[in-house]
């Protein structure tokens, strides 16, 4: 009850639809495109000045639907509305929040920037709720029953049992760097027609593929969500600058969190010790440099965290079995 009183007196545009979320915007949106083509229906809309500015679009084909909403909205929404099918819902969400209330669900859902979630949603209503004057940016993926069929999903991993709702503990994840490399893929491709089609399809089954692995891991870990995210804030500053080789306890004060709970943790959800992901990283991005660029090697050396070009090609040699010099004049 104090979940519906408090939606009922939130101070904000009120939209109520029974029709599925798709619907939802329709009153906030006016169309500037629409294709159909090699069974893929393209379509792109802009927000009304009223609302909000940025753009709304979705492709859909075989089952499968992928939205994109960039908006910075001007004044509070608050949607409520009944879902009348039952879905694979994964969601990515890149900036801003969400605040989703489920009549079925006792407490409200806190939806953050960089995180995304997989849920089996069956036929329910509720509210979503979005805030003013913060940049809203979301890739949303919905598979039915027919493209749960299509690839045995449901017999594999137990959707309509392990992935509800009432089963995570752990609502939502960190997008890691390998999902946002994808989703930038997607939202940077111009491919039309039939390749985009087979584009997006490999692009989502890419994604769903990394995010059944990583609810499986929190099913089975029940790990604490703030340090999930803190450990996907390590994998970030470990990226941003693979020139600098940052001890433990360096980590540990720009987390805030002790040496014990990061070796522990980064390794159950990695299943690498920081060491050890931090060197990978190192030798694929050496491995790009002397694939891709004519910087020579003490360079490269350098912006891979070795000051010292002997002690680079000594460790690279020992990864990959040759020097650098060799693996790069084998590409030639």
């Amino acid at each position: 009850m104090q979940d519906k009183k408090r939606r009922n007196n939130y101070n904000a545009t009120l939209l109520k639809s029974e029709r599925d979320c798709r619907g939802f915007w329709s009153s906030l949106l006016f169309e500037i495109s629409a294709t159909s083509t090699c069974g893929i229906t393209h379509k792109k809309y802009r927000f009304k000045e009223a609302y909000g500015k940025g753009y709304f679009e979705f492709y859909t084909f075989d089952g499968l639907y992928l939205s994109v909403t960039d908006v910075n909205l001007v004044k509070d929404i608050n949607v409520l509305g009944h879902r009348a099918y039952n879905t694979l819902e994964l969601s990515f969400l890149l900036e801003g929040e969400q605040i989703i209330t489920l009549d079925n669900n006792f407490e409200d859902l806190i939806y953050e920037s960089e995180e995304c979630y997989l849920l089996y949603i069956s036929e329910n209503s509720g509210a979503i709720s979005y805030h003013k004057n913060k940049p809203f940016r979301e890739v949303k993926i919905r598979m039915d029953d027919n493209f749960i069929s299509k690839y045995n999903l449901n017999g594999a991993y137990d959707l309509k049992e392990k992935f509800t709702l009432s089963k995570i503990k752990n609502f939502s994840t960190t997008i890691c760097s390998k999902k946002q490399s994808i989703l930038s893929e997607i939202l940077t491709d111009t491919k039309e027609g039939l390749l985009k089609r087979l584009f997006l399809e490999s692009k989502v089954l890419e994604l769903l593929t990394l995010q059944l692995d990583t609810t499986e891991r929190s099913l089975i870990k029940n790990i604490n969500r703030n340090t999930i995210k803190k450990m996907y804030e390590i994998q970030k500053i470990i990226l941003s600058d693979l020139s600098t080789q940052l001890s433990i306890q360096e980590l540990s004060r720009k987390v805030g969190l002790n040496d014990f709970v990061i070796k522990k943790e980064f390794k159950r959800i990695f299943d690498q010790t920081i060491f050890e992901y931090a060197s990978d990283q190192r030798i694929l991005l050496a491995k790009k440099l002397l694939k891709h660029s004519k910087k020579p090697i003490y360079e490269i050396s350098e912006t891979v965290g070795y000051k010292n070009a002997t002690h680079f090609s000594a460790f690279f040699k020992k990864t990959t079995g040759k020097t650098p010099k060799k693996y790069r004049d084998a590409l030639l």
